[in-house]
Formats: structure tokens, sequence, C-alpha cells
């Protein structure tokens, strides 16, 4: 379910003014989701975060080892790992839920962004929230009901920040349109994905169960790698490959496997 757009941003308001001049302000803008669980059973979501591609490359405009995802219902922050590498446009984390209960997702710039001299990240994109399989299971068999407030919170630092004595700080913070128009909204289960019977089960060796999630968060390219890595794990038996490629012939994939 698409949830909202989202920007993070660590940067000065305007551009340097000539010495001694200094009157611009930096701002550190974050991403936050207040959901609430209104089932009466724990829930696990998966949240993803799609950001707009960056051309040409800029570490600048990437969520990868510049952000935080933070969790927290009614104590301290918990961390929450982030999926994606320097070439990803889909970043993504999971996160239960216990029945009843809010918490406040947040998706924040690190510290470490705050210190520099003259700082510029930005990056925006989407947000879309998922009922993942556990174990290959769906979690329901009718949608669940939830509660979604999305919001940007911002800090305005002075742009001598960490340094200097004083400052001149500032908060602001806007509520952001959920997709549906509505707070209260109904999110479906993932599914098993079935394979055809006819591939023979003992073609494919296991995946572990965060294997197959990451891969639902990858983007096109990214799903064709991932496809490529898991017929690399295919038994090389000329039976095998056989079936496979006579699976994908009748699902209008043009492929043949061997094992050349």
């Amino acid at each position: 379910m698409e949830i909202s757009t989202f920007e993070l941003l660590v940067k000065r308001i305007a551009p340097v003014p000539p010495a001694p001049v200094d009157v611009a302000r930096r701002v550190v803008q974050g991403y936050f989701l207040t959901i609430t669980n209104l089932e009466s059973r724990d829930l696990t979501f998966r949240i993803r975060f799609n950001i707009s591609r960056p051309n040409p490359v800029d570490s600048d405009r990437t969520l990868f080892n510049n952000v935080d995802l933070l969790f927290d219902i009614a104590g301290a922050n918990n961390v929450i790992p982030l999926s994606g590498n320097v070439n990803s446009t889909v970043f993504a984390g999971s996160f239960l839920l216990p029945a009843r209960q809010t918490a406040s997702v947040q998706l924040l710039p690190k510290i470490g962004l705050f210190s520099a001299a003259n700082p510029d990240f930005e990056v925006r994109g989407f947000v879309t929230l998922t009922l993942p399989r556990i174990q290959g299971q769906a979690q329901s068999v009718t949608p669940v009901r939830v509660l979604l407030n999305p919001e940007i919170r911002g800090t305005f630092l002075p742009n001598n920040f960490p340094g200097g004595t004083g400052g001149d700080f500032d908060q602001i913070n806007y509520p952001l349109v959920v997709a549906t128009g509505k707070a209260l909204n109904e999110i479906p289960s993932d599914f098993p994905i079935l394979i055809p019977p006819i591939i023979p089960p003992e073609i494919l060796q296991p995946l572990a169960p965060e294997t197959a999630i990451a891969l639902e968060d990858l983007d096109d390219l990214e799903k064709v790698r991932g496809l490529i890595e898991l017929m690399a794990q295919i038994d090389k038996d000329s039976n095998n490959l056989q079936h496979l490629s006579d699976a994908l012939s009748k699902l209008n994939i043009p492929i043949r496997v061997s094992a050349n």
C-alpha cells in the first residue's frame, strides 16, 4: 500500500554568503510515520522507501549509509535494519507492532551529517507499507486495519553547529497527505507465491525467509540480478535444468537453461 511521499534534508537554507556575513541557517529534516495496529493480534509490517534515482550517482542523494530507521512505542528508540546498497532505489525494514498499540517509525539523517561544514544531503521519494509473509505463510486471510499519520519534522540549526556558543534553533513539522486520503486504512497480507507443480521441489535449494523478503524489495534491475543469483543455486543435473526450461516456457518466459 502506498502511504505518502517523503523528503530528507541536511543542508543550508540559502547559499553561503560572502565573509564575514553568515546569516543562513541549515535544516535537518526527517520522516515520521505514526501507525496504530487496530487488530487484536501482533503483526509484522514492512516499510519501504522508494527513492528517486540520482543521475549521476551521488552519495548525498541516497539513503545508503546516510540514515537511521528507528521504531518506538513507549520507550527508547529501537534501530530497524535497513536493506539496500549503494545502487538501490528501494530500501526497506520490518517491525513487529503488538495488538492495539501505536508506534512511531522514523527515517532520520545520521548525526554525522550534521557536523559537515557545508552539508548538501537531499533525498526524496515515496513510502509503501506491506504485511509480509512470515516463514512463507500469510499473516492474515483478510486485510488488517491500521491508523496512519505521516509527517515531516525539521530542525533549523546555526551554520556553525555544533561549534560556537549559543545558537539560533527552531523547529517545524507538517502532516503529509496519505495516498488514500484517510487515516483509517486496510492493508492486505502478502500471500505465498505458488511455484508451478511442474517444477520439482528438489531443483531449488531452500532459501532463508529473510532472503525471500529482501527480493521483494528490489527494483526491476535488481530483480533480474536476484533471479540470476537464484538460478545459480539450481542443481545442474540435466533433468532438473530441462524441467526448469520447460516451466519457464509454459510461463511465457523465453529462457532456456543449460549447464554450459
